[in-house]
């Protein structure tokens, strides 16, 4: 069993941006190979003025996982943002945070 964690955090006005981009990546955790579950958590942010979801993903083994992610579609996704973001020459909207875990034995 192989766990992936990642956050997408950022300023309360960039809300709408965060949420659609975790939309986004949750439609396109639908019908994967390997893949056992996705869920969305978000962050009480009452006294806060940054919002953050994270996307939760459990996987048979860390190869399904990386198969995924490394599917043309998101590789090129990826391209199309580092130009942008080169182009325009601005802070980022969010931050991205990975986590991985993978199941622990004890013998």
């Amino acid at each position: 069993m192989f766990v992936n964690q990642v956050i997408f955090e950022g300023a309360v006005d960039a809300q709408d941006k965060i949420i659609n981009k975790v939309k986004h990546t949750m439609e396109e955790l639908t019908d994967v190979a390997g893949l056992h579950s996705a869920e969305c958590w978000n962050k009480d942010t009452k006294k806060s003025d940054t919002v953050a979801y994270a996307i939760v993903t459990k996987w048979d083994q860390k190869a399904d996982f990386v198969a995924w992610i490394s599917r043309e579609s998101h590789v090129a996704e990826h391209r199309a943002m580092r130009k942008e973001k080169k182009d325009k020459d601005q802070a980022p909207v969010m931050t991205k945070t990975l986590l991985q875990y993978e199941e622990a034995s004890f013998a």
